[in-house]
């Protein structure tokens, strides 16, 4: 195919090959260094919001602890029970927990707001007061479904310390609907949201409902990610996504974390724009070097199409050696020039070995015709000679 192109041709083609190659090696590298930079530039910005967000949760959760354990220190006390009733019944109380409730080591059980207990009730064997005890610190329940309200809470319970021991534990169930409110607040970058996971991976809080109480590996089946803070890439509902996990410090006995999801497709956005204007650049830079390089190859290729024309007109027998060609560089384009013109200076004489062999053949034979009385032939090798 290229051997019927012509030389300039040649040459743009090999330009354009190389134009484009040069563009492609450096859009490959540009997009290795800015995806790089852009991976590590995400990370930053998705941890700075899920440990934002952990924080955030853990300040709530510790005001609650306070009180609680403030109470617990408060009925170390020996308390009647109106009195134990007037201090959990505190308006602030009231209004941070669902309900608040004393259980004794007698079996006893005060809570408010006053609720009708089955008669055969025995706190000392919820699980709630068995861990508080066993802990012998302010502890933090997994989440479970109220029966009321059907709603995720968790309980939070320290034990009350007297002289002679544990004499009870104060607790306090609080919903999550509180925290599913401050984690939806979240505003992140495109299609991105927050949610929050337990150690084994069981889903806590999400905005998604239908995802609650289910683990990673069931919503994320074909490459669950880990509770990192390093990026993971997985898939979710056909779209792929990218999450990182923050951990909840200072929460008691549960490990909690915040993650954070995002599309996959948005986060890379400028990625794509980027190609797109590589491409762009390289048809454009592509069009000027055939215009500019195609202009400048005329120029140059003038004088080689001037000898090439007039060496044709020699082949064919219309050349005129005599006519000088004018020469206009002293390039390797001028060099053929001068070397033609050169060949077109010298005198136009035949060759002297057939000069001499005429002779010859006209010397022998002249003698024959002379002896034999032939004398035309005599004749034409004189005429011959006197030329």
């Amino acid at each position: 195919m290229t051997k019927s192109l012509k030389f300039s041709h040649k040459i743009l083609l090999a330009a354009s090959l190389v134009v484009i190659a040069a563009f492609t090696l450096f859009t490959f590298y540009n997009d290795y260094l800015q995806r790089n930079a852009l991976r590590l530039q995400l990370k930053e910005n998705l941890n700075q919001t899920g440990n934002s967000t952990a924080g955030n949760i853990r300040n709530w959760l510790s005001g609650r602890i306070l009180l609680v354990e403030n109470l617990a220190e408060n009925a170390s006390s020996p308390q009647s029970t109106d009195a134990q009733n007037l201090a959990l019944g505190q308006p602030t109380l009231i209004a941070t927990f669902m309900s608040i409730y004393q259980g004794k080591s007698d079996g006893s059980f005060v809570t408010q707001p006053p609720d009708d207990m089955p008669a055969d009730y025995d706190p000392r064997t919820r699980p709630w007061y068995v861990d508080a005890v066993r802990a012998g610190k302010t502890i933090l329940t997994e989440p479970y479904l109220d029966a009321v309200t059907k709603g995720l809470i968790v309980t939070l319970a320290t034990p009350v310390k007297s002289a002679s021991g544990v004499s009870g534990v104060i607790g306090g169930d609080l919903s999550l609907e509180i925290l599913v409110k401050m984690i939806s607040s979240l505003r992140l970058h495109g299609d991105g949201y927050a949610f929050l996971v337990d150690a084994n991976g069981r889903i806590l809080v999400h905005p998604d409902t239908s995802l609650v109480m289910k683990t990673l590996a069931e919503v994320y089946p074909a490459n669950t990610p880990k509770l990192s803070q390093n990026l993971s890439e997985s898939e979710h509902a056909g779209k792929a996504q990218i999450l990182t996990f923050a951990h909840v410090d200072g929460l008691p006995s549960v490990n909690w974390y915040v993650g954070v999801a995002m599309d996959k497709e948005i986060a890379y956005a400028a990625l794509g724009e980027f190609r797109n204007s590589a491409i762009v650049a390289t048809v454009i830079a592509v069009v000027l070097i055939i215009l500019l390089l195609g202009m400048l190859l005329s120029v140059l290729m003038r004088p080689l199409n001037l000898m090439g024309r007039a060496m044709y007109d020699i082949a064919a027998g219309e050349g005129d050696l005599t006519k000088r060609l004018t020469i206009q560089s002293e390039d390797e384009f001028g060099y053929p020039h001068r070397n033609l013109g050169a060949r077109r200076d010298r005198p136009q004489h035949p060759p002297r070995g057939d000069g001499r062999r005429r002779t010859g053949r006209c010397s022998a034979g002249g003698l024959r015709s002379s002896r034999t009385g032939d004398h035309s032939a005599t004749a034409r090798c004189r005429s011959m000679g006197r030329a």
